[in-house]
């Protein structure tokens, strides 16, 4: 009777330390959807107007793109 009482908390203590972890995890989640949002171009406008989901270069002038207001 004593060891599955034992084993009751234990197991309570580790499903808690689960859940307040997980918890923390949402948070990560939301600073990256909002980075998944950014939108990104190339400062010299090669290409009239097109963004990129990525940063990244400019495929036909090599340049840094920069994230613009969306």
């Amino acid at each position: 009777m004593k060891k599955a009482r034992i084993l009751i908390a234990a197991s309570l203590f580790a499903l808690s330390g689960a859940v307040l972890t997980s918890c923390g995890a949402e948070s990560e989640n939301t600073q990256s959807e909002q980075s998944a949002d950014a939108v990104y171009q190339c400062p010299m406008d090669c290409e009239d107007g097109k963004t990129y989901n990525e940063n990244g270069q400019c495929p036909l002038c090599e340049m840094d793109l920069e994230e613009i207001d969306a």
